[in-house]
């Protein structure tokens, strides 16, 4: 694969993913601010709905975060063919429940078997089988049809609670004295999902390899947010974390992994700027061979096809990127890898 040295993201999860479905900027779509209830307009065209238009047959497994004050709003009427998963910001990873409800929906139904609601099930194994059905039941029954899989993880978001023999497997035992044991329980909890996410991918594309649908896939992983540093995330070098437009808050890890990356290209690092709007040009230039020039709702776009580039490691054609701005109080912005920052304070946050 590629690794991407200089991914950008946004400093929190609603405007991330407002921005990768759209491929545009958060302030164009309202979403500039990490508001807990916020909603992608309906006046948005997504990914999953210029995928349709390609020919694609749409799946998305996860955190949807995007807004469900109507069922308009909710992910089967998005561009989605088929959705499981939770609406809100995160859940309880065992309960499955938001504010003491349970958040877990089919489609747009509330999931209520027992078995995929019972506390004993932690929500990672739920969401990961629930991936291999889909590309199981892909691969049998539209075997003709390409497939477009948005698997928004809940790993590693807190709060941080994971099963027992991955905390093992980190070695972290309770301890007294200079080490608290609330900060080897959180450490040992974070570094357990963090175990469960190299395994999650690990299962994912063994399931792709399985149905025979590794050799025509492009995997991107992408973090939403930079790591929260309350306690264990880590940002280094980078000022800041999530919540911070400081380069600790926006800028994450990034990867590709195709065998459609040239000899060149495979086990290398790309050191160009990218950003999550261009994977809405980017994924529909490969879906379409290169035939789509832009958004078939002909709304704006503001990501850059970054496909060319990255296989031939050229110069980033994404120059300028806008990470923040409301008029003249605050700005954040970066033009070739330099960034300009001026009361980068996002609102709700404290310094």
């Amino acid at each position: 694969g590629v690794t991407l040295d200089n991914y950008f993201t946004y400093y929190s999860c609603v405007p991330s993913r407002g921005a990768f479905l759209t491929g545009r900027y958060n302030i164009r779509l309202g979403l500039a601010e990490a508001r807990e209830l916020a909603e992608l307009p309906l006046t948005e065209t997504t990914i999953a709905e210029e995928m349709q238009s390609a020919g694609y047959r749409t799946y998305m497994v996860g955190k949807w975060h995007m807004g469900y004050s109507t069922t308009s709003h909710l992910p089967s009427n998005r561009g989605f063919d088929y959705y499981y998963g939770f609406l809100n910001g995160f859940v309880d990873y065992w309960t499955k429940e938001y504010s003491g409800y349970i958040d877990l929906q089919e489609n747009t139904d509330l999931v209520t078997n027992d078995d995929e609601t019972s506390s004993d099930y932690h929500n990672a194994y739920l969401l990961q089988s629930k991936v291999e059905n889909v590309i199981a039941d892909h691969a049998s029954n539209y075997p003709n049809q390409p497939m477009f899989l948005y698997y928004a993880m809940q790993l590693i978001h807190g709060v941080w609670s994971a099963p027992d023999e991955f905390i093992e497997r980190c070695g972290y035992p309770e301890v007294t004295g200079k080490i608290s044991d609330y900060l080897s329980d959180v450490m040992g909890n974070y570094c357990a999902l963090n175990v469960m996410l190299d395994e999650a991918i690990t299962n994912l594309t063994c399931t792709l390899e399985s149905y025979g649908m590794a050799d025509n896939t492009v995997l991107v992983i992408v973090s939403d947010n930079g790591g929260e540093n309350t306690v264990p995330g880590n940002n280094y070098p980078f000022r800041g974390a999530k919540g911070s437009y400081t380069r600790g808050g926006v800028s994450v890890n990034g990867l590709i992994h195709s065998k459609y990356i040239p000899d060149s290209m495979k086990g290398q690092s790309y050191e160009g700027q990218v950003h999550v709007t261009d994977w809405l040009p980017t994924l529909m230039g490969l879906a379409t061979n290169g035939e789509w020039t832009g958004s078939y709702s002909g709304a704006d776009i503001d990501g850059v096809d970054m496909w060319d580039a990255i296989m031939t490691n050229s110069d980033s054609p994404h120059e300028e990127i806008v990470h923040y701005a409301n008029g003249d109080e605050s700005i954040s912005i970066q033009y070739n890898m330099v960034k300009l920052d001026k009361a980068i304070i996002p609102p709700g946050y404290t310094t």
